[in-house]
C-alpha cells in the first residue's frame, strides 16, 4: 500500500463501492388472472335456452295450443364449433337438456305436453328452413294443428335369436319411444324401473329355445331403444348405456345396401329405414320394416 493510500484509509477516506457487474435478478412476469364467469359450454347452453324460450312466448298459458315436437339447428364454423354445442346440449347425457329445457319453459308459463319430443342436427354449409332463426341458430316448431306429417307404422322381427313374440308392431299414434332389452323388466342406474316393449328372452323364460336364442344372452337388459321422430316423421335408434362399448357391449345397423354403421355414440339418434338390420351384441340380429 503506498504512503497515500496509508494517509486516505487514515482520515477515514476509502474508495467509493464498485457496483457488482453481476446481472440482477430478473423479474417474474405478473401471471395473468383466469378468465371469470361460467365455461364457454355452459354460456353457450344458456344462450340456446333463451333462444327457444323467447320464440315460444306466445305459448304462454296456452298448454292446449303448446307445441308437441322442437328441432333445433345448428350452423357450426368449423368441428371445434360443433363439439363446443355438444357439449353445451348434453349430447352424452340423453334427455338432459331436454329436462333442463322443459324446467325454464315451465318457469317462464310454457308448459309443452308430456311427450314432447325435441331433437337436434349440425350443419356446416346452410341452415335448413325453420319456423324461427336467430344467428347461426334455428328452431322448428310442430303444433298439433299442423303435424309434419302422417304417422308411420313400423314392425321389428327377429332374424337371428328369439323375441317373446314373432314380430312387434311399433305404431306411433299409441306411443312413441320402443324400449329394447332382455327380459320384461330392469333397474337402471338411477333406481327408475325400466319396462322393454321389444322383448329378447332370457333363458329361463317360458317358451325359450337354446338353439334359436343361443346368442340371446350378449344382449343388455337395457340395450336400446327405437323413437317415433315426429318432427322427422322417421324412426331412430339410440343405443342405451348396456349397448355401448362403455358397457362392454356393442350395437350397429346394417343397411339395405350392405354399408354398416356403428351404434356407439350415446344421445345420438341413428336413423332406421325399412330393411334395415339392427345387430345387437354381436349375436342378435333384428329386421326394421315400415309398414
Amino acid at each position: 500500500m503506498s504512503l497515500l493510500e496509508k494517509v486516505k484509509n487514515l482520515f477515514g477516506f476509502t474508495p467509493a463501492e464498485q457496483q457488482s457487474n453481476e446481472p440482477s435478478e430478473p423479474v417474474p412476469a405478473t401471471p395473468k388472472s383466469a378468465p371469470t364467469g361460467p365455461p364457454p359450454a355452459a354460456q353457450l347452453r344458456e344462450q340456446v335456452m333463451r333462444f327457444i324460450v323467447s320464440k315460444l312466448r306466445a305459448y304462454q298459458n296456452e298448454p292446449d295450443t303448446a307445441p308437441i315436437g322442437l328441432r333445433l339447428s345448428v350452423l357450426c364454423a368449423n368441428p371445434e364449433d360443433e363439439e363446443l354445442y355438444r357439449v353445451a346440449l348434453w349430447t352424452n347425457q340423453s334427455g338432459k337438456f331436454q329436462a333442463e329445457l322443459t324446467r325454464q319453459l315451465a318457469d317462464n308459463y310454457i308448459t309443452l305436453p308430456k311427450n314432447w319430443q325435441f331433437d337436434y342436427a349440425f350443419f356446416t354449409d346452410a341452415l335448413p328452413d325453420a319456423t324461427y332463426r336467430e344467428g347461426n341458430l334455428g328452431l322448428f316448431v310442430v303444433d298439433k294443428a299442423k303435424p309434419d306429417s302422417s304417422p308411420l307404422l313400423a314392425k321389428v322381427s327377429a332374424l337371428v335369436g328369439l323375441m317373446e313374440q314373432p314380430d312387434y308392431i311399433l305404431d306411433s299414434t299409441k306411443k312413441t319411444t320402443f324400449c329394447i332389452g332382455r327380459g320384461h323388466t330392469t333397474q337402471t342406474a338411477s333406481g327408475r324401473v325400466r319396462t322393454n316393449d321389444i322383448v329378447i328372452l332370457n333363458d329361463d323364460a317360458p317358451g325359450f329355445d337354446p338353439q334359436k336364442g343361443a346368442g340371446n344372452g350378449a344382449v343388455s337388459r337395457a340395450h336400446a331403444t327405437i323413437r317415433y321422430d315426429l318432427i322427422q316423421n322417421r324412426y331412430a335408434l339410440l343405443v342405451d348405456p348396456g349397448g355401448l362399448p362403455a358397457g362392454g357391449n356393442k350395437t350397429k345397423i346394417i343397411h339395405s345396401n350392405d354399408s354398416t354403421e356403428r351404434a356407439d355414440i350415446a344421445g345420438m339418434s341413428y336413423p332406421l329405414q325399412s330393411g334395415d338390420q339392427i345387430e345387437l351384441g354381436g349375436e342378435v340380429l333384428l329386421l326394421f320394416e315400415l309398414c
